[in-house]
């Protein structure tokens, strides 16, 4: 089915692949501006309405979502034994789109869940990692398909770890609620932006009336809970975000490449551009030298 020859490799495609179609097409809602404003978190379009931020996380969007809906058509063994021309367009596609997306996520990194920076360190390795290894795929297409085919799985699987890094989140946004004792760091005129009540801010922040909260820099504590409404629950998604990347990244590395190693005898070699089953038996018999 589809030129897969191991019944595992069928199963992954169908539950890996599955999912990213699936959350691409969860996520696609928010090629429409108003869903977009509706689904992205609480007080990020505090900075996200600036033009720099605004024009790159629309980019980061449309382009992730379209490089979810296109890129499994790579991992097709049919498409790539049949259709050469076709994987290899998709895959320039591909390439270009995760490049562009990924610098354009990288610039709102700065800002997204508070600009903290274990999140924004755990977005841009992540970002660097998938581009590396597409790099690398895209270099070994004609000099080592083995390889070649090793590294776009690897990014793919890294494109991928945003998913398990929103289920991650939204079992540890609980948790902490649960927990009740985790704050993260918000600006006046980030709360604010959420609340759209001064005298609601002053009441619950004080400190906030010292100047204008639509401009107000002072950083105030904001009680991390699912239970608190807008700002509670962006503030519990703060505080886990960052971890949930790195566990993410972590997990996805550790999964990429059990299977690559799981599935080395049954790899595949170049036969003139096309990607083939490895013959054992061709390969000359060893002989001793004694």
């Amino acid at each position: 089915m589809l030129g897969f020859k191991e019944k595992l490799s069928l199963l992954l495609y169908f539950v890996c692949g599955g999912a990213v179609l699936g959350f691409s097409l969860a996520r696609a809602f928010m090629m429409n501006g108003k869903t977009m404003h509706e689904q992205t978190t609480a007080g990020e379009f505090r900075w996200f309405s600036l033009t720099m931020y605004r024009v790159s996380y629309i980019i980061h969007i449309y382009l992730s979502i379209v490089t979810g809906f296109i890129v499994g058509l790579q991992f097709i063994p049919a498409i790539r034994r049949k259709y050469v021309f076709l994987h290899r367009l998709n895959g320039y596609v591909c390439l270009t789109l995760l490049i562009v997306g990924n610098a354009c996520g990288g610039i709102i990194s700065r800002r997204a869940f508070g600009g903290e920076i274990n999140a924004q360190s755990g977005y841009y390795i992540l970002a660097i990692m998938t581009i590396f290894s597409a790099f690398m795929g895209y270099w070994y297409v004609k000099r080592n398909t083995r390889a070649h085919r090793k590294w776009m799985l690897r990014s793919v699987t890294y494109f991928a770890a945003i998913i398990t890094a929103r289920v991650i989140m939204i079992t540890a946004r609980t948790i902490i609620t649960e927990v009740g004792s985790y704050y993260s760091l918000w600006r006046c005129d980030e709360a604010f932006f959420v609340l759209k009540d001064e005298n609601l801010l002053i009441q619950m922040f004080p400190q906030c009336s010292s100047s204008d909260p639509t401009d107000n820099g002072l950083y105030i504590p904001v009680h991390a809970s699912i239970h608190e409404g807008k700002l509670g629950t962006a503030s519990a998604v703060r505080v886990v975000q960052g971890m949930s990347l790195w566990v993410a990244t972590l997990l996805h590395m550790a999964l990429v490449e059990t299977y690559i190693r799981s599935t080395e005898s049954s790899n595949y070699h170049r036969h003139g551009f096309v990607l083939e089953p490895r013959e054992e038996a061709a390969k000359p018999p060893r002989t001793s030298r004694f």
